[in-house]
């Protein structure tokens, strides 16, 4: 690396762009031949340019293109290309905000809790056991069983950012399902990243106290709540002050302005993902007049942020990290396999059974059961805090790995087809509203 500010600027900008023709050649043969989602082309894109593979060459006796840096907290990517990419993860979730119908949000948050709190809990306690069933953690103290409470707040995650993508690709944003899948995988990673802060507090201090969860707890929701209700209310007289502004890109860069400030707050004063704030904010807006005035321009600078966010998931993906721990190969291996077929029973269990108790039908119940299962940029990110805490091993970071990656591959595949067909609730009185959606 060169000293040169300039020349340090100029390689990550080669390094971007290398990102972005990765992205759209992946991205056009999933669509084009292989008839799938093109965000599965751009996550594998991801994993074959990474510095563990492709990237991590010596081309013709020179350095690497992707060099593992050194000095980025554990990350397998520069911190200015993850910058980019969390803000990529930023856009697409304020816009998928903006093309959610609030009043569909707020007629589905009821069914949509009970969704995610399936989602949780289910998947968080089969994580514990195959945890402990393969050897991995065991119940003889709280530190010896602090890796299977991290196990199974990986497993709680859905990657609310993919299927937001896969669902914004086939038009079903505004779906009954859709709109319960995004509500629900919000408040699954609200209440995912609230067992993530207690796991963490018992892992730095042996034990958590009530007071602590409480605490904890009321920070999430509240703010949730607070900016989804607050933000819905003065949300026409925010939208008035931005349109006020009739400078070429002034309402889009005011309109990206808000969903930084939500995002950022949500992570430094409450603990909460950037991308929740990004969603709400966005949701806060959906049913303005600027809304309507962005919306066009956003799809443009999704199409060209987005991509690069899940190239750079993709890069963070070392399959050399399966099986590096001390246990045996072959364990390593059998957890592998149960923990990804506990990971897709246990959402489409925990997910589609609730959704079947609060007004859907079976085809419902599986549109939104196939929403939830993709753990996605969410499952990585946790895992990489018990990585470089310490807290799990490789041999446990390469099996959440494989989890991660089957249940992100197949739950989009599945997820098309589902919405094939007829309405998913079982009176079937949004049928209408369903079939708008589609083109």
């Amino acid at each position: 690396m060169h000293d040169s500010p300039l020349a340090v600027v100029a390689e990550l900008i080669l390094l971007l762009s290398i990102i972005l023709i990765a992205a759209k050649v992946g991205g056009e043969i999933s669509e084009r031949y292989l008839k799938i989602p093109p965000v599965l082309g751009e996550l594998g894109a991801g994993i074959l340019i990474s510095p563990f593979l492709l990237g991590g060459i010596h081309w013709f006796g020179g350095g690497a293109i992707f060099e593992l840096p050194y000095d980025a907290g554990g990350l397998p990517v520069e911190p200015q290309l993850f910058f980019v990419a969390q803000l990529a993860a930023i856009v697409l979730l304020f816009e998928a905000g903006l093309e959610t119908d609030r009043e569909q949000f707020m007629k589905y948050v009821r069914p949509a809790t009970a969704v995610a709190a399936g989602g949780v809990i289910l998947p968080f306690f089969m994580g514990f056991a195959a945890t402990i069933m393969f050897g991995f953690a065991s119940v003889d103290s709280v530190s010896a069983m602090v890796p299977a409470l991290f196990v199974g707040a990986i497993m709680t995650a859905t990657s609310v950012g993919i299927t937001a993508r896969v669902l914004a690709d086939i038009r079903k944003l505004d779906s009954p399902e859709g709109v319960t899948v995004l509500a629900g995988a919000v408040v699954d990673d609200v209440l995912g990243i609230i067992i993530l802060a207690i796991v963490v507090g018992i892992a730095e201090e042996g034990e958590v106290t009530a007071g602590s969860i409480g605490v904890i707890f009321l920070k999430a929701v509240g703010f949730w709540l607070g900016l989804m209700i607050i933000g819905s209310i003065v949300s026409p007289y925010i939208s008035k002050a931005v349109l006020w502004f009739k400078s070429p890109g002034g309402a889009l860069v005011l309109a990206l302005a808000l969903a930084f400030v939500a995002s950022a707050v949500a992570e430094i004063y409450f603990g909460l993902a950037m991308i929740i704030g990004a969603y709400t904010m966005g949701l806060a807006l959906s049913n303005t007049e600027l809304k309507h005035q962005v919306e066009g321009s956003m799809r443009q600078v999704n199409n060209f942020l987005v991509p690069i966010f899940f190239v750079v998931i993709g890069m963070q993906v070392d399959f050399t990290a399966f099986g590096a721990g001390d246990s045996t190969l072959a364990a390593v291996i059998a957890f592998a396999a149960v923990l990804t077929l506990f990971a897709v029973i246990s959402k489409l269990v925990g997910s589609g059974v609730p959704a079947l108790l609060v007004g859907f039908n079976r085809r419902g119940a599986t549109r939104i059961a196939l929403g939830m299962l993709p753990r996605g940029e969410v499952a990585l990110i946790i895992a990489g805090i018990g990585l470089t805490s310490g807290v799990i091993g490789q041999d446990i970071f390469g099996v959440v790995i494989v989890m991660t990656v089957v249940t992100t591959v197949v739950a989009p595949v599945f997820l098309i087809p589902a919405f094939r067909g007829g309405s998913g609730l079982k009176n079937g009185d949004d049928q209408a509203d369903d079939n708008q959606t589609v083109d």
